[in-house]
């Protein structure tokens, strides 16, 4: 405790710590493939869990998905039915609350944990009263101690009034006193913000912002993900009992966030127990106006806007100032703009999908009166999109057709020259055998000199509409090797164990190497995003009978079974970073079987194993012939 006070009472300025790159230290927590057991519900499915020093670590799911019972383990309200959990270097079998406490973990309950009849000394000293030589209780000191304690964290109560006479914000910050009395490394927050208001929240950020400057780590569990995107450095995404995964939040996507945190849809029920308005209000604020793609817009009854997005305000430019976007739609020259206006004012729907302004913009724009189930007016929703490059581009699709077009019929034109042009090709040989050592043997050397020309023109036209790569012997290990040299840096980054040992005998496949490569490219890096810090990849390389396989598995969260036969459709993922597409599979399954193998996708649980399957070549092959030799050898010769 004397430490303590030296710290409230003489430190005046915190020594900022550096944090950016804090989560690439050795983990302050570690937790790997816990279960939990509440008789028949499996609250915790094998999850893993890491928490780096000095680190805010959001934990997000819906309603149990096992954030809860997560924190608990720590704090050691329960015990572990399987797994491990290591702390500080150090692995527990059984965590109690007294050894938690002594490890530095507190914990702020989502529901208060105080005794309303005691004041704030009272409750923060509550089961260690600081006591003198003799027994007697130092209740000076603890008041002054209690005193530097609240100053410290910016709490201005008396400290001698009972807590049933403070208000909510105040007991909680009380709590929070009670939870850093002992100077812990790890404060855990379990859903707080549901119990106070806005401008209460305001002082609890600034604390746990406090708390990250003094280097502790804070696991923060919220339905908030705008709170996550304010405070943590990373999230832990929960569902069902199973980790979904672990994200930056600097890479994060908000859309997929939700997309992989929530599943369900709020109830008739939950909007008629809360203020219909505020929660219109808060349904489009957090799903509406920062999520989609396009222009969205609520209107009152004279065309005002009340809400709308980024998208919505750079589309029709709408400032801080000006609320009216009929008077912009003037303004802009639409010939449809008082057709706009009678639609919004009468409360009628409409489309219009091609606006064309005086300044060459084209926009769409869609008009729907918005209605509650009672069938009472809310206002009218108007949806714009800027569809000016999406013009562009079409125009440019249109022209590329035009040209794959041309190309095939530039491949048939080539195609058809070939025949004749080997019947020459053909006389011009018999000529020079008939001229043997005579001027015209030159002259015709000369001829099918220029016949060899026109005929690589039309291998070059061939290969033009038909963009298909060079085929060659692949030697599989050096392919695995090389790719393991692109993505060391992916390795390092994890601290990942790569297993990789190449075979006795090479493996060779007669396809495009490049292609190939990319897609153990991209195999390796979804291995390597999939792992927590330390984790482990293995590639192993083989043959059976007439094919060969590579097989690419890591020890990470694992994908859940409902997801696994979706893997390889376009544009799917179970990633929430921005810069996952959902392609790298459906482009991988591709190239495979261009090659005349499969690719294969297994996830029993924890951990995925990807593997190829390819066709070992009949017979040795040579390198790819030049339009020349591929000429002579497909020459009709008559």
């Amino acid at each position: 405790m004397k430490r303590i006070l030296k710290d409230l009472n003489l430190q005046k300025e915190v020594t900022k710590k550096t944090t950016p790159s804090s989560h690439h230290q050795a983990p302050l927590v570690n937790m790997r493939g816990v279960h939990v057991h509440y008789g028949k519900i499996h609250a915790l499915q094998g999850v893993d869990f890491q928490l780096a020093p000095g680190e805010i670590h959001g934990l997000v799911g819906e309603h149990r998905a096992g954030k809860s019972s997560l924190v608990k383990l720590l704090c050691g309200a329960i015990q572990p039915s399987q797994g491990s959990i290591s702390i500080k270097g150090e692995s527990y079998e059984r965590i109690t609350p007294s050894l938690a406490k002594s490890l530095g973990i507190a914990l702020n309950h989502q529901q208060l944990s105080i005794i309303p009849s005691l004041n704030a000394v009272e409750n923060i000293f509550s089961g260690f009263s600081l006591c003198g030589p003799l027994g007697f209780i130092k209740k000076k000191t603890m008041e002054e101690q209690a005193s530097a304690l609240m100053t410290h964290l910016g709490i201005n109560i008396d400290i001698r009034c009972p807590l049933a006479f403070l208000t909510e914000k105040e007991k909680h910050m009380v709590e929070l006193a009670m939870s850093l009395v002992n100077s812990p490394d790890i404060v855990i927050f379990d859903e707080i913000s549901t119990k106070l208001t806005p401008d209460e929240m305001e002082k609890v950020y600034e604390n746990i912002h406090r708390l990250k400057e003094e280097g502790k780590s804070v696991i923060y569990i919220t339905h908030n993900l705008d709170e996550i995107f304010r405070l943590a450095d990373r999230v832990t995404i929960l569902r069902s009992g199973r980790r979904c995964g672990t994200e930056e939040i600097a890479d994060l996507d908000r859309i997929k966030l939700i997309k992989l945190t929530y599943t369900f849809v709020r109830s008739r029920q939950n909007l008629e127990d809360e203020n219909l308005r505020l929660s219109i209000l808060k349904k489009f604020n957090n799903a509406v106006m920062d999520l989609l793609p396009i222009g969205f817009l609520l209107l009152d009854e004279e065309g005002i806007s009340l809400l709308s997005n980024k998208n919505a305000r750079a589309a029709i430019r709408l400032d801080g100032e000006e609320k009216n976007p009929l008077s912009w739609m003037n303004q802009q020259g639409w010939e449809e703009a008082s057709e706009i206006r009678q639609c919004v004012l009468s409360r009628n729907a409409g489309q219009w999908d091609q606006l064309k302004g005086k300044d060459g913009t084209l926009h769409t724009l869609t008009c729907l009166p918005f209605r509650d189930d009672d069938f009472r007016f809310i206002g009218t929703i108007l949806i714009i999109r800027d569809i000016t490059q999406e013009t562009i581009v079409n125009d440019y699709l249109i022209r590329s057709e035009k040209m794959a077009s041309v190309a095939e019929l530039a491949a048939g034109v080539a195609h058809e020259i070939n025949n004749p042009l080997g019947i020459i090709l053909n006389y011009v040989h018999l000529l020079e055998d008939e001229m043997n050592g005579s001027d015209g043997q030159q002259m015709l050397k000369q001829v099918e000199s220029e016949i060899l020309r026109i005929a690589e023109i039309t291998q070059g036209m061939l290969s033009f509409s038909r963009p298909e790569p060079a085929r060659e012997l692949v030697d599989l290990g050096e392919l695995v090797c090389d790719c393991l040299i692109l993505t060391n840096h992916l390795a390092k980054k994890k601290g990942a164990q790569v297993l990789w040992s190449p075979p006795k005998e090479s493996v060779h496949v007669f396809g495009s190497a490049n292609r190939l490569k990319q897609v153990l490219l991209n195999l390796c890096k979804n291995a390597f995003e999939a792992i927590l810090a330390g984790g482990q990849v293995q590639i192993q390389l083989g043959t059976e009978e007439s094919f060969c396989w590579i097989s690419v598995t890591d020890d990470g969260m694992g994908i859940p079974p409902e997801d696994q036969s979706k893997v390889f459709e376009p544009f799917y993922t179970t990633k929430a970073g921005r810069e996952n597409s959902g392609l790298g599979l459906s482009v991988s399954q591709h190239i495979i079987e261009s090659h005349g193998g499969i690719i294969l996708c297994e996830s029993p649980g924890q951990g995925t194993q990807m593997t190829l399957r390819l066709p070992l070549p009949a017979q040795n092959h040579h390198d790819v012939q030049s339009p020349q030799e591929e000429f002579r050898d497909n020459a009709v010769f008559s």
